[in-house]
């Protein structure tokens, strides 16, 4: 009886995530259907008013997203320099040659130099992936 109940558990525990994730998706697409028929009821009705609700904004925002390639140039330009240090502390470190970080060090150097500063920008660019309700929520 015990095992019958652990069983439970477990697959409970299993299968409540996809069941929310999918619940998620179904609320997310409402949302979109909702945004895009208020759409064209104004461009319809020649109005410059709409009044969308959060989740609506967010979809016609995702919408948007899937066509666009900019934000994911910024993250790799962004991230790159840490994947650089990554690379070459773990380079440096097989091949006992420290010049490989110390080259990408005199880039950091050189950056932070410029007044850049990495540590805010990579703040940045993850609450932008997240998106901006997202970093709401992270600020709390």
């Amino acid at each position: 009886m015990a095992l019958i109940t652990s069983l439970q558990s477990l697959l409970g525990a299993l299968v409540a995530p996809i069941s929310k994730a999918y619940q998620a998706k179904q609320v997310r697409s409402a949302a979109a259907e909702s945004a895009k028929a208020k759409l064209k009821l104004v461009n319809q009705e020649k109005r410059f008013d709409l009044s969308l609700k959060d989740a609506e904004w967010e979809a016609l925002a995702k919408q948007q997203e899937t066509a666009s390639w900019k934000d994911e140039y910024v993250t790799l330009i962004i991230t790159s320099p840490f994947v650089l240090l990554f690379v070459a502390a773990m380079v440096s470190g097989y091949s006992g040659d420290m010049r490989y970080l110390d080259a990408v060090n005199l880039g950091l150097e050189s950056l932070k130099s410029l007044g850049v500063e990495l540590g805010e920008l990579l703040k940045i660019v993850v609450l932008a992936a997240v998106s901006i309700k997202g970093m709401g929520l992270l600020r709390k």
